[in-house]
């Protein structure tokens, strides 16, 4: 992974069961792209209607592609009326420290 993307989105309330049927359908078509390497949905513990998105890519070339793409755009148009705010922060891994494992220290 070369590229993490974390997007914060604030749903309006009593949409959120929408926005998450909604993300799924989506993001079942973004993980059959090679350059996708993987996604995750994330409700805040502290209010049911902020939710935070990791997604991982090759590189920032390959996620600003998918971005401008015509299935991106349409997904934006059918969120758009669920969304309450939110943002964007591209991400690049500095290091990892991976949990240990049994029988090794």
């Amino acid at each position: 992974m070369a590229l993490r993307v974390l997007l914060q989105i604030d749903v309006q309330p009593g949409r959120e069961r929408e926005f998450e049927r909604l993300w799924r359908e989506h993001s079942s078509r973004i993980r059959e792209l090679p350059d996708n390497h993987g996604q995750w949905l994330l409700r805040r513990t502290d209010d049911p209607s902020r939710y935070v998105v990791l997604t991982d890519w090759t590189d920032e070339e390959s996620f600003r592609a998918f971005e401008r793409s015509e299935a991106q755009q349409e997904y934006l148009r059918r969120l758009r009326p669920l969304r309450a705010g939110g943002g964007m922060t591209l991400l690049t891994l500095v290091d990892e420290q991976p949990p240990v494992t049994a029988g090794t220290s």
